[in-house]
């Protein structure tokens, strides 16, 4: 059954992608994109290891196989009126979050760059959040995120919780993060923002943790 799909960060190597599977699919594609990557890899000198086309040729070629227009809104998720008013327009049955900075050398350069990470990445989730609490309460969100955020530790990572006994007392807890940069130690707070914040926002939520293929429902 064909739904309404938006994607955060849908010009990215990860969202341009996905766009294109689930059009193929037979669903109809939205998204969102402040095109940050792109003044990233400029600002480091560097270039792309495949040729990018603009965002506008992007749109036009995605047309052109699909037959139907990708419905693309220029915004940075921290725009919180803006993206209220996408999500109120486009009204998704599923919203993916791409739309983080996913850089750890970027997040270490220097105070700025850190703080930029922190800024982005954790007020965007959280601007996410709200306006699908109050726009598309039905949607489901599926944020990417890091296994980084627990570092190396040397037993198996459990999915999200793990029991643990101490002084004669059990409880299940979150898995301890050990953050060996600035970005994951961001993505640890994302990751609380959006699991232990989330049941007061009511939104439906799955995380993917990236290298693992588990899904985790908070």
């Amino acid at each position: 059954m064909p739904v309404q799909v938006f994607i955060a960060g849908v010009n990215g190597y990860l969202g341009w992608t996905l766009a294109q599977h689930l059009s193929r699919q037979g669903h109809a594609i939205g998204g969102a994109d402040a095109l940050l990557r792109r003044v990233w890899v400029d600002e480091m000198g560097s270039v792309s290891a495949i040729p990018i086309a603009s965002v506008d040729e992007r749109l036009a070629a995605f047309g052109e196989r699909f037959g139907e227009s990708l419905r693309f809104f220029a915004l940075d998720l921290r725009d919180h009126a803006a993206l209220c008013a996408a999500l109120a327009h486009f009204k998704p049955d599923g919203v993916v979050h791409l739309a983080e900075c996913p850089s750890a050398p970027y997040s270490m350069i220097d105070f700025q760059h850190a703080d930029f990470v922190q800024r982005n990445n954790v007020s965007g989730t959280l601007s996410l959040l709200f306006a699908m609490r109050d726009h598309c309460p039905e949607a489901h969100l599926v944020k990417l995120g890091t296994m980084g955020e627990y570092g190396t530790p040397n037993l198996d990572i459990p999915e999200g919780f793990f029991e643990v006994e101490y002084r004669g007392r059990r409880d299940r807890l979150p898995f301890p993060r050990q953050a060996g940069s600035w970005y994951h130690c961001v993505a640890s707070d994302d990751r609380r923002a959006a699991g232990s914040g989330n049941p007061h926002q009511q939104v439906q939520l799955s995380g993917l943790p990236q290298g693992t293929g588990v899904v985790c429902r908070y």
